[in-house]
């Protein structure tokens, strides 16, 4: 039985269709109905449901992604296959950046897979985290960013557990020196992501600017931003699309040559911002009337 309301699939239906057409889902025997459910999930769990953005938010999903983690739940050997092969040097090389040790950083790599098979079977399912995946960043930029809440998580079970000397003087709080330096990182490479996120944004022309802010801040879907700008609504995908391009190069060389980050540590950006940087887009564009 379908989770998407019906009433949600005719509302919806054009943002539904493209979605599905650019999931390819068909080579993975996913069918329409389980992206239509996944997509309404997501939707209900960003809390935009009630609100303008629904439209928005389903022509942003990558599909493609979304439909490989679907298929990869069900259990099918040739998804996971094709996942493993794409995706497995990707996520030991960021597990080695974010522990900053190789063997620590296979341990997290490899307790994440094991997370995202799904060892653990419940009413004959194995559960697995993908089922927390909607789709709203890339596969890959989500699984970084629960590596890095995992390396977190990890550090803060140790201070839990380090040995108290009674025989010596009182030490430094452990717990809080190391848990200081994880929210400190992160709270760094944050900023440094806004702070590029902002320079690129005021470098935009004004119409592509403009176009952003309807999109982001306002909630407009793409119809209505091609009203407001006599524009086709394909014109007005094909160009946000141009423009994310525009923005994701220029923040990128922004950090690579202000900041002097290396290509890992520009992905921690990414990873510790990952949930945050839309809402960082519709504080940082124009509010229009």
């Amino acid at each position: 039985m379908s989770e998407a309301p019906p009433e949600f699939v005719t509302q919806h239906g054009p943002a539904l269709a493209r979605m599905c057409e650019r999931a390819r889902a068909a080579r993975f025997k996913v069918a329409d109905e389980h992206l239509r459910d996944a997509a309404y999930r997501g939707v209900r769990a960003a809390g935009v449901l009630d609100g303008g953005g629904v439209d928005g938010y389903i022509d942003a999903i990558h599909a493609e992604d979304l439909s490989l983690a679907l298929a990869c739940q069900a259990g099918e050997s040739a998804p996971w296959e094709h996942f493993i092969t794409s995706f497995r040097p990707a996520l030991y090389a960021a597990a080695r950046a974010i522990a900053g040790d190789e063997m620590r950083g296979r341990e997290l790599a490899d307790s994440l897979w094991a997370e995202m098979y799904g060892l653990e079977v419940r009413d004959g399912r194995r559960r697995s985290i993908l089922s927390y995946f909607h789709g709203r960043s890339s596969i890959l930029t989500w699984m970084r960013a629960v590596l890095a809440q995992r390396h977190v998580d990890y550090l803060r079970s140790q201070s839990r557990i380090e040995p108290l000397d009674d025989r010596e003087e009182p030490a430094p709080n452990i717990s809080d020196a190391q848990n200081d330096a994880p929210n400190s990182d992160r709270a760094r490479y944050v900023a440094m992501l806004g702070k590029a996120l902002d320079a690129a944004l005021k470098s935009l022309a004004p119409r592509d600017r403009m176009r952003m802010a309807y999109y982001y801040r306002h909630d407009l879907s793409l119809k209505e931003i091609g009203r407001l700008m006599d524009e086709h609504e394909s014109t007005v995908s094909r160009r946000l699309a141009r423009t994310r391009d525009s923005l994701k190069l220029a923040i990128e060389r922004t950090l690579r040559e202000g900041d002097k980050l290396s290509h890992d540590q520009i992905r921690l950006c990414y990873d510790f911002a990952a949930g945050d940087l839309q809402l960082d887009l519709s504080r940082a564009l124009p509010d229009i009337e």
